[in-house]
């Protein structure tokens, strides 16, 4: 089954194709120089000419997710906008190594249907569409994802090994202890920092002990909630009032709270194997089968940790799910009490449970604000009919607060409940005095406050590496409009391959991703208008649109 090479005229010109390339961390022989090599003199053989290269560097095969070069790949492919007819892939295991042969299999099939054929330049088989090729192919397809079953469940196997020698399987330390590195012999070196990472493969990573502050924190929550019988809410707003740092950052909420009181490393053991991730699926072990080992120094002693345990069981038998009604008479109770709603008042408040729970009971938090006539403020807000506010619409509002009133300030427009608010005219609109004078108002003089926090914002994005500010007029003083943004987009695109808010806000032909997000109601929404699809739901929904203005495919026939 060698392959028969077949030597073009050097006169001719080759077939235009582009090539992908996929690389994660399996092995050298994978990597984009190499693959390289080996389609190029599968190229130079076959006569074809290679004007266009997609990668996806350290990208796993088993998804489609996360891989934007098979994605833009797949869009460009489907859009009928290139300039090559063929794609060459190193082998079956570089297109994909999905655990559905079929899915592997569906994007060759797209590829083909759009007038692209793919060849496979190191396998042993002709791509051509035969019975034989056919089925080493799929084949191949099989191996392909029972490889990466099989490495999964050995370095599954390898981590329980791993952790019943009082190992740390990755991941953060939680507070109040640490990382540190220990060599093949057993002796302890360097303690990691956050984001650092063991040197040599034969260091082992184990825990440590924290600071002595952090460990006398970590005893004074599990005694104010064990003896003291303070609530979690408590806890969580006391470690935030003291600023102590939570490893992820961000603040202490009641949900942190409860997995430190739960966590037996603070009583010196090591819990892993709660369960078993192999490509996806996710598989529960009994408690029976958990790994359990004495790794670093105790904390609090066994029995305060049981008596929070205890706590935690009696707390949990004691409570009732709240119907309904209690739910909505506590979210009226809590909104006449503070004037508004939110995710961290509903969050502090000592008789209402967390905002998940209205989330989880009503569908959104949204529909819990509407069950008590809370009508929350929000940047992407629309009219009474459901449809984003148009331009006119927003100065038209602003004209009749302006007669209200018989002034206009920016903390008026806050104040009036039935628009926006100040930050979305803001960002609409490109600031007050923009506002005023699109909306046909007297322009205000400029106070001394005006003048000092523009001064004050010029120094922020002078002295910000790498910022700018925001950019939502031309030079000549006029709006940008949407098409001007799509236009921009399209260019970036082009010239980068792929989209994204990091992209945008580091581009100053654009305005910051926050503006263009308002005024495509969505980063996805601008996205499809310049053409990038991100997502493969994206991809699916670029496919059946555009096949339907250029040709139908057999699978789309009804």
């Amino acid at each position: 089954m060698a392959k028969e090479l077949v030597l073009r005229d050097a006169n001719v010109a080759g077939v235009p194709a582009a090539q992908y390339i996929r690389m994660s961390t399996e092995h050298q022989r994978y990597s984009p120089d190499n693959q390289k090599s080996a389609i190029a003199s599968f190229a130079e053989a076959r006569g074809f000419e290679i004007v266009k290269t997609y990668l996806d560097a350290g990208k796993s095969g088993l998804t489609l997710a996360k891989r934007d070069g098979l994605k833009q790949l797949l869009s460009d492919v489907l859009s009928g906008d290139i300039n090559f007819k063929a794609i060459l892939v190193l082998d079956v295991s570089r297109w994909g190594r999905f655990q559905d042969t079929d899915q592997a299999a569906h994007y060759e099939y797209i590829c083909r249907e759009a007038g692209v054929h793919l060849h496979y330049c190191a396998e042993s088989f002709e791509n051509d569409g035969g019975a034989l090729s056919s089925i080493v192919k799929h084949m191949k397809r099989v191996m392909a994802a029972e490889y990466s079953r099989d490495l999964s469940a050995r370095i599954s196997r390898a981590q329980r090994q791993q952790a019943k020698l009082g190992f740390k399987m990755g991941g953060m330390a939680p507070f109040g202890t640490r990382r540190q590195v220990v060599d093949e012999n057993g002796k302890r070196r360097m303690t990691l920092k956050p984001g650092q990472r063991k040197a040599l493969s034969t260091d082992k990573v184990v825990f440590a002990l924290g600071p002595p502050s952090e460990v006398e924190v970590v005893q004074r929550v599990f005694r104010d909630y064990a003896i003291r019988r303070k609530k979690m809410t408590e806890i969580a707003r006391w470690l935030n009032d003291e600023k102590h740092r939570h490893p992820k950052g961000g603040a202490w909420t009641p949900d942190i709270v409860r997995c430190m009181l739960k966590n037996e490393i603070y009583i010196g053991t090591l819990v892993f194997g709660r369960r078993y991730m192999n490509l996806g699926r996710t598989i529960w072990f009994d408690q029976k089968d958990w790994i359990r080992v004495a790794v670093v120094q105790p904390v609090v002693s066994v029995q305060l940790f049981e008596a929070a345990a205890r706590r935690f069981k009696r707390t949990a038998a004691s409570k009732r799910p709240l119907s309904m009604q209690e739910l909505t008479e506590g979210l009226a109770r809590l909104l006449a009490e503070k004037g508004k709603l939110s995710h961290s008042i509903i969050s502090r408040c000592p008789y209402l449970p967390v905002s998940s729970v209205f989330t989880r009971r009503f569908g959104t938090l949204e529909a819990a604000y509407r069950a008590v006539g809370f009508k929350p403020r929000r940047h992407f807000q629309v009219n009474d009919a459901g449809v984003p506010y148009s331009d006119e619409e927003l100065l038209d509002q602003i004209r009749r607060i302006y007669r209200e009133n018989g002034r206009l300030t920016i903390d008026i427009i806050d104040k009036d409940p039935d628009v926006p608010s100040r930050s979305y005219f803001i960002a609409r609109f490109g600031g007050f005095r923009n506002i005023v004078r699109l909306a046909g108002l007297p322009i205000p003089p400029r106070s001394q406050r005006d003048i000092d926090g523009e001064a004050r914002q010029r120094a922020y994005h002078e002295t910000k590496a790498g910022r700018r500010s925001p950019r939502s007029r031309n030079d000549d003083g006029t709006r940008i409009t949407n098409a001007q943004i799509i236009l921009a987009l399209k260019t970036m695109l082009a010239e980068t391959g792929y989209l994204s808010r990091t992209l945008i806000d580091a581009d100053p032909r654009v305005p910051m991703s926050h503006t263009v997000a308002i005024r495509f109601d969505g980063m996805l929404n601008a996205y499809s208008a310049a053409g990038y699809y991100s997502t493969q739901s994206q991809v699916n929904k670029a496919a059946m649109a555009r096949a339907r203005r250029t040709w139908v495919s057999p699978f789309l026939r009804t």
